[in-house]
């Protein structure tokens, strides 16, 4: 019978939890990991219909800190048939919050809500002063309406997230540039600290264009302020969907367009590009 557990894990370069799945049977299983936290259930980010023999363990970097987070396995198909199993929730702690690349958690940099010490890096005063949710609405005027009429989009996300730093130790200011510079998107875990804006754990963000001002460099200072605006968006994958087939493979199998079309009956376009021989 598969069985999970999940644990806190050494928070080296980052806190971070530990799934262990067992139980699932001598052969190939397809599963998914997911995670609830805040009342929201999502996929633990690399874990979608992933391939399992028997046991397994899955590393959940973005997993929120400070907050209840439980997990949950959904077998799809393996030698034991479909199943599902829960694991015991956990509370990853963190003083604090975190900035990394999403893919490289080598990356991983902490971020202080106050500044405490000479070596943090730390968040503004004007960071996350106002949170902006924005909905796409277009508007029609109606002829012989004084009314238009509107169609409104879902409301999205945090946009326009304020989150403006300061460093004041130039090892630390090297440290946020290379990251800055690494990517334009990031993985943003709140912070304790942050606790009363209703952020989500777990936040991926875009930053095109950081603004980096050394306030007294040229008096022989080390503080530098950073201008960061970020907008949440979806969570990256780096998974590539690749052709298998030629042409000429369903050429030698099928004769005409209605051959292919029978073959294809009840599937999807994605099934068709994921094998196109039916």
């Amino acid at each position: 019978m598969v069985a999970v557990t999940a644990e806190e894990l050494t928070p080296d370069p980052a806190p971070k939890a530990g799934i262990t799945i067992t139980g699932l049977g001598v052969g190939a299983s397809i599963v998914n990991v997911w995670r609830t936290a805040d009342g929201r259930r999502k996929p633990v980010r690399g874990a979608r219909r992933i391939l399992m023999n028997d046991a397994s363990f899955v590393t959940d970097w973005d997993v929120p800190t400070n907050r209840r987070v439980s997990y949950e396995v959904e077998v799809l198909s393996g030698p034991n048939g479909p199943a599902r199993a829960n694991a015991e929730a956990v509370t990853v702690p963190s003083d604090c919050s975190w900035l990394m690349d999403p893919f490289v958690p080598q990356t991983a940099i902490p971020v202080f809500g106050l500044r405490k010490n000479k070596g943090d890096i730390y968040l503004r005063s004007q960071a996350l002063a106002a949170l902006e949710y924005g909905a796409d609405i277009s508007m029609f005027n109606v002829m012989g309406s004084k009314e238009p009429m509107a169609l409104f989009g879902e409301r999205m996300a945090e946009k326009g997230l304020d989150l403006s730093m300061g460093t004041r130790s130039a090892e630390e200011n090297t440290k946020l540039k290379a990251l800055l510079n690494s990517t334009s998107g990031f993985l943003f875990r709140p912070g304790p600290e942050l606790e009363g804006l209703d952020l989500d754990g777990s936040m991926f963000i875009a930053i095109p264009s950081p603004v980096q001002l050394p306030v007294d460099v040229g008096y022989g200072g080390e503080m530098t302020w950073w201008d960061l605006k970020a907008d949440t968006v979806m969570a990256p994958t780096i998974k590539v969907l690749t052709a298998t087939f030629t042409y000429g493979d369903v050429q030698m199998l099928f004769t005409t367009y209605g051959q292919k079309q029978d073959a294809m009956a009840g599937r999807t376009y994605l099934d068709d590009l994921k094998n196109p021989l039916g």
